[in-house]
């Protein structure tokens, strides 16, 4: 097994001919690239790192899935589980988790939100009823068998999540704690188009 472009193994093996060592290895031909196509004011350096944290968010999500996969679910499946669990334990504060509120929570679309819920519910992990107070609009339920699949796989999503980042020191550790609270806030503030109920 080879590694491809990014660091990763791949199945081709010989056939792989840019076998990057370092993440600066793997940058350059996008670095060069963007030499000829970035806008004239275009921070380089902001966007080597930008570059990098894309990589990185695909690989995390990866490394993560992989770790999810026995159970049949992905991150962005169990993600919302989590929150569907979190609002019948009353751990969130938030209105019911309808696909809206859950759209606005988790910072994607209502549309996406919808997909992952028919995928829940025809598994039988949640239950779609009826807004208690707006009869236009549905909630999710978390069923017994999603409860079960929580119980089972969340120690190992956890497990993944500390992985993650067990290369580094306590000291790294705080750094990245402060720079990702930083890039949180700052994602996290840019518009967002939901669409209603």
């Amino acid at each position: 097994m080879a590694k491809n472009r990014r660091g990763k193994r791949s199945a081709r093996g010989a056939d792989v001919t840019l076998i990057p060592g370092t993440a600066d290895e793997a940058m350059a031909p996008h670095l060069a690239l963007m030499d000829k196509t970035a806008i004239g004011n275009t921070d380089v350096d902001a966007a080597k790192l930008g570059l990098l944290l894309l990589w990185l968010s695909d690989d995390v999500l990866n490394a993560v899935n992989e770790r999810l996969a026995p159970f049949g679910i992905s991150e962005s499946k169990i993600d919302i589980l989590m929150l569907i669990i979190s609002h019948a334990t009353q751990q969130v504060e938030r209105g019911p988790p309808t696909p809206t509120n859950i759209a606005e929570y988790v910072g994607v679309s209502r549309a996406t939100v919808t997909g992952v819920l028919d995928w829940l519910e025809r598994r039988g992990l949640v239950a779609r009823k009826r807004h208690p107070t707006d009869r236009r609009s549905l909630q999710a339920d978390i069923t017994v068998s999603g409860r079960n699949l929580l119980k089972k796989a969340l120690p190992h999503y956890w497990s993944a999540c500390a992985d993650l980042t067990a290369p580094l020191d306590e000291r790294d550790r705080r750094d990245l704690n402060r720079v990702l609270r930083k890039l949180w806030q700052n994602m996290k503030a840019r518009p967002t188009a939901v669409s209603a109920d």
